[in-house]
């Protein structure tokens, strides 16, 4: 039997019975164990961002705050790692990407839904650069809405037409086995569509099974398949037509798999076959498999002599906590039936009381109890909006982002349903859910063939590297000095090297760095050289976003509620908020060398076409190649035709000795440049002449008028800061725009104390009722989900 405790190791195996086939027991430990633990090595992550609404009129900010999990622990992701949070337009393109620390799991953050943001819907997406080790996608993604006086039209969703799956348990039919056949019923825009009576016969019109859709489309029922017999199902859809559907093939060989719930938590796990397999697999044995992230226990399976049909009750402790996928394989290792299942045992939901504990005018405190553990710190978030709000709709919550997303293949209409306030019947829709889904979404022919291969940390601060134009002695060291923050920092040269590193920076976006030589006498000097910081950012999209994504949210005539003019706009321009170019820029002489009349001005246009300046380059006529895993050099250009010379290259002419540079300039931060192949006569150039020059503080190392010894640098990607939550300046907080829309909270960090109590406060704006909506993890595992209506004394 399975022991109760599992030792806290990445596939610790335990068998169900001692008595099984050595050869059996041999495939899974010498093949199928091995492949999981190169396959699942690597730590995985999952992320969930609480969002403090999904719906902003802009001129608000977007609050939000970060989990990251460990699943194979199933406690918050211990390692200090970046959080990179993009925001992407509904064509799925980036539009802004954010850097954020995640320490113990956690992150806070936010961003300014701006003039920029248009009426519609937009995606925020929270990643890692360690999960583009794998080719399972487990960065978090979030559908948001913004709104505006001037709507879309309103969508309309048709359900007339159905298209109908019919889904066996483990994934085939097999004739003379009994079997459960999940149906799923999608409309056009392929969500389930609920109440739908079913009926399914046989080829003589007896009927077999009559069945209706739950609210997602998703129902099941049993049949023993007959492969010499025809059967039909039948539907009908809300408009009272009739429409027919068939059942997949019939196999005339195979195993079939069927998993019931038992009372206490136990469930049965069955598995038939019949006499022409039987016959055919002779003395054959097989496993069966429960696993998940790596982590395995199985049991052998053997068939007697004279049966057909083999069954086992196993109770909660004997299955993974969470998600189980259940995995039939046969005496070669290879994969023949699978499902999910969803065991609840030990998993750690945690439980609020919400009160009021204080009221003073339209100040209002909470206090929070948390009924379960008590003995680690929990950490929580909380969004505050008026009671009826219609700014909060989240179809996924923490729960489902950790236990339920990351193994699931398909599209999940509503994840966050199945972990609200579960009670039995949203436990039976859960387990229908898995049924319908089918295998899991991991691949056994890359878990056995194609393991993940380590390329990319999962980065922790802003890597600074530089390069002086000029060697210098080893009593030469350099000095670097972050305006405001910290004491000076002393960084060594080797003997006449010109390369420097420092990694693992907490440099925000904006900082200004102050660099100077130093002698062995603490004499200072400007230096001569360039630096580049890398993040681990990259620009990237949202490929094929699941349905669950996707707005299913109508529009409306909004300037009945008063959405124009519904925020009072601060005056003040905010410079990071949009890119200062215009397709008309008076044109400027930068150098002896250039005519102004030949140069370039960076457009709309030109960004649009060329995010990256190294575009700009080849449509110039260069090559340009990026070779991975080199130093210096890593970047080069040259002409396209014999001979193939570099062309020289300056920035707010200053001469660069390499190109490197150019990896981390887009051409939103050129405010213009000159481009010429045949070098302009230009001495040295004739390998062609490149010039660019920056928008004001862009990239540019530059005297520092107040530290004469020092060159300055401003950090132009770093970490976003951290602001403090602030209400808006909302035209009124009393109209039912606010009701609708408006914000009157946001708590990102809730701490309990020993005593299982936290408490916060806030300003009600004048408003009698309210929604909480809570988010959270514990130390230990612990996950929160809980919405809260509270009402002072008397409802507005």
């Amino acid at each position: 039997m399975f022991a109760r405790k599992m030792c806290p190791v990445l596939l610790g195996i335990l068998m169900l019975f001692s008595i099984s086939s050595l050869g059996q027991r041999k495939v899974v430990e010498k093949k199928v164990k091995p492949a999981f633990r190169d396959y699942f090595g690597l730590p995985r992550a999952s992320v969930f961002l609480h969002l403090n609404k999904s719906t902003y009129v802009s001129g608000e900010h977007m609050w939000f705050k970060g989990y990251v999990y460990d699943r194979v622990k199933g406690v918050p992701f211990e390692e200090s790692i970046n959080l990179h949070v993009g925001i992407y337009d509904k064509d799925e393109n980036e539009l802004e990407k954010h850097l954020l620390s995640a320490r113990n799991g956690l992150s806070i953050g936010q961003i300014k839904i701006d003039s920029t943001f248009a009426a519609g819907f937009y995606y925020i997406k929270g990643t890692t650069s360690g999960m583009r080790n794998f080719k399972e996608d487990d960065s978090y993604v979030q559908e948001f809405r913004v709104l505006s006086k001037v709507e879309s039209k309103k969508e309309r969703r048709n359900t007339g037409k159905l298209d109908v799956q019919l889904l066996p348990e483990g994934g085939h039919l097999v004739s003379g086995v009994k079997a459960t056949i999940g149906v799923k019923a999608l409309d056009s825009s392929g969500l389930g569509v609920g109440g739908l009576k079913g009926r399914f016969t046989d080829g003589s019109g007896n009927i077999i099974s009559e069945f209706v859709t739950n609210r997602f489309g998703l129902s099941k029922f049993e049949f023993l398949p007959n492969k010499l017999m025809d059967y039909k199902g039948t539907l009908t859809n809300v408009e009272g037509d009739m429409m027919n559907f068939y059942p997949p093939e019939i196999r005339e060989r195979g195993i079939g798999m069927s998993i019931k719930r038992l009372p206490s938590d136990r469930i049965e796990v069955v598995l038939s076959t019949n006499p022409l397999t039987k016959e055919q697999m002779g003395k054959a044995s097989y496993s069966l498999l429960f696993h998940r992230d790596g982590l395995l226990k199985y049991m052998m399976v053997d068939f007697p002599a004279g049966q057909e049909t083999v069954s086992y009750v196993l109770g909660p402790d004997q299955l993974q906590s969470g998600m189980n996928i259940v995995t039939l394989v046969d005496d070669k290792g290879n994969p023949l039936l699978e499902r999910l299942l969803f065991n609840d045992y030990n998993v750690e939901k945690g439980a609020l009381d919400i009160a009021i504990s204080f009221v003073q005018g339209d100040s209002v405190k909470l206090s929070l109890f948390n009924r379960g553990r008590r003995d680690s710190l929990q950490f929580l978030s909380a969004s505050i909006l008026p009671a009826g709000t219609k700014a909060y709709s989240p179809k996924k919550n923490i729960l489902s982002s950790f236990l339920l997303r990351p193994y699931v293949k398909g599209f999940i209409e509503y994840p966050a349903y199945y972990f609200s306030e579960t009670d039995k019947v949203k436990e039976e829709d859960l387990d229908l859910l898995l049924l319908t889904q089918g295998w899991s979404r991991y691949d056994w022919d890359a878990i056995f063939n194609d393991p993940p291969v380590k390329e990319y940390d999962y980065k922790d601060g802003v890597d600074l590297y530089g390069k002086l134009h000029s060697g210098y002695m080893k009593e030469r060291n350099l000095m670097m000095y972050q305006g405001g923050k910290g004491n000076p920092k002393v960084i060594e040269l080797e003997r006449g090297s010109t390369e420097f590193f420092i990694g693992g920076n907490y440099f925000e976006k904006g900082d200004e760095l102050n660099f100077a030589m130093m002698y062995s006498d603490g004499t200072l000097f400007r230096p001569n050289f360039f630096v580049r910081l890398d993040d681990g950012t990259v620009t990237d999209k949202i490929y094929n976003v699941n349905k669950e994504n996707r707005g299913t949210l109508f529009s409306e005539n909004l300037e009945t509620l008063g959405i124009n003019g519904f925020i009072i706009l601060d005056n003040t321009i905010e410079l990071d908020e949009a890119i200062v170019v215009d397709e008309k820029i008076e044109k400027k002489v930068f150098s002896p060398h250039v005519n102004a009349n030949r140069m370039t001005t960076t457009t709309k246009r030109t960004v649009n076409t060329y995010p990256l300046f190294l575009d700009v380059i080849r449509s110039n006529g260069f090559k340009v190649m990026i070779l991975p895993n080199v130093g210096y050099d890593r970047i080069r250009i040259s002409r396209m035709r014999p001979p193939n010379v570099r062309p020289v290259f300056y920035i707010d002419d200053v001469y660069q000795p390499d190109f490197n540079i150019l990896e981390d300039i887009f051409t939103e931060q050129v405010e213009s440049y000159f481009i010429d192949r045949s070098g302009n006569g230009e001495p040295g150039a004739g390998g062609g002449v490149i010039r660019i020059y920056m928008r004001k503080g862009e990239y540019g190392l530059e005297a520092d008028s107040d530290m004469p010894d020092f060159i300055k640098y401003t950090v132009p990607k770093g970490f976003s800061p951290t602001k403090d939550f602030y209400v808006p300046k909302y035209a009124s907080v009393s109209d039912d725009s606010f009701r609708n829309y408006g914000t009157v909270h946001w708590e990102p960090s809730i701490i309990f104390n020993d005593n299982g109590r936290a408490y916060f406060g806030f300003n009600g704006l004048g408003w009698k009722e309210f929604e909480i909506f809570i988010e959270g993890m514990g130390k230990e595992g612990t996950l929160y989900s809980t919405t809260k209506t509270i009402r002072l004394e008397s409802s507005k």
